[in-house]
């Protein structure tokens, strides 16, 4: 190791949305969505529609979770739930987009979102209705916190910083991936990518 012997990246797993308070103090258009408190607002209105209590059992990662035991000792129609939940959602002006996370293909979403959506869809861990929020909407009850998870540029651009052995000096505005990392690596040093690659190699990276 030494002077020229070293291979350095850098990068991180996502990036951060503003802050609401600072939005609002500059007249951006913001908001905040309680899931909590909303998932309560939203199972008394499924209870006064169908006489079951609790029949969302939680939210998580902007994806509503049907309790289907419930839904099914009830034998209650599952896509009349899923329908009246939707319609509830959707007439949240903070809401942009409601999906049933099983029509993710079939949607009529962008390509990039929608890609982004299938690429984290798992049928056995993932929830049953996805929720996209507005731009610079956030989950949580704070207007001096910020979080992360969405789609959105300011929360899924990331820098990407290679240093060292092989590296050749300039800036690249192409849009790349952390998937592209790998693939990268193992063509600098000349060797198989790994079995499990996806990505593609970065060719301006190396000379």
């Amino acid at each position: 190791m030494g002077k020229n012997q070293y291979l350095v990246f850098l990068s991180a797993d996502h990036g951060v949305a503003h802050i609401p308070g600072f939005l609002e103090e500059h007249h951006i258009p913001t908001g905040i969505l309680p899931i909590g408190t909303f998932n309560a607002e939203l199972n008394e209105k499924l209870k006064s529609n169908f006489g079951v209590d609790k029949l969302i059992s939680s939210t998580d990662n902007y994806q509503i979770y049907f309790a289907e035991n419930k839904i099914d000792s009830a034998k209650l129609n599952r896509d009349e739930v899923m329908k009246f939940t939707i319609s509830l959602l959707e007439s949240n002006p903070l809401i942009a987009r409601v999906i049933p996370t099983e029509k993710f293909s079939s949607s009529t979403l962008n390509k990039t979102l929608r890609e982004l959506l299938i690429n984290g869809y798992y049928p056995r861990r993932s929830g049953d209705i996805q929720i996209i929020l507005q731009p610079q909407v956030l989950e949580g009850f704070s207007k001096t916190g910020t979080t992360h998870g969405l789609w959105n540029p300011y929360d899924s651009h990331i820098p990407l910083l290679w240093y060292g052995w092989g590296i050749k000096p300039g800036k690249l505005n192409r849009e790349t991936y952390m998937t592209d990392i790998a693939p990268t690596l193992a063509a600098l040093l000349h060797i198989q990518a790994p079995s499990g690659t996806v990505g593609k190699v970065i060719e301006e990276v190396g000379r």
